[in-house]
């Protein structure tokens, strides 16, 4: 993903949020640091997200760009979703633990994340609670 491709699905995931009442922040090199893209909180609770604006049918995730995630899961007690914003399809929202272990990476084909997607409301609390 570009960087100007990827920091305009950022912005748009973070105007998402704010338009559902949650305060968010992106994060500054996003990618290379330990946390996710965005960070969105509502009502106390915390929820980050990992944006990734990609038109092939698998999207990646390098081995050690994961494992920060799943760190900083852990450490701010928060769950981290993948953000994929996907050409004429829009958004999907998978948990983390949904991409599939590779020899050199973790992914998930396109097919899986339009089944497994969740909503974005039901994510932050606002519709019903997945946590």
């Amino acid at each position: 993903m570009g960087y100007r491709k990827g920091a305009a699905a950022e912005r748009e995931l973070m105007r998402m949020l704010w338009a559902r009442g949650a305060a968010v922040i992106r994060s500054a090199g996003s990618g290379n640091s330990y946390a996710p893209d965005v960070v969105a909180i509502l009502n106390g609770r915390a929820v980050a997200f990992e944006c990734k604006a990609w038109s092939k049918r698998e999207l990646f995730v390098r081995r050690e760009q994961y494992e920060k995630m799943v760190e900083w899961s852990q450490r701010a007690n928060a769950p981290v979703f993948i953000a994929w914003k996907y050409p004429r399809l829009g958004w999907f929202f998978v948990p983390l633990a949904y991409l599939e272990k590779k020899e050199k990476h973790y992914g998930i084909r396109v097919d899986d994340v339009k089944r497994l997607s969740v909503d974005l409301d039901v994510i932050l609390g606002r519709q019903g609670t997945l946590f």
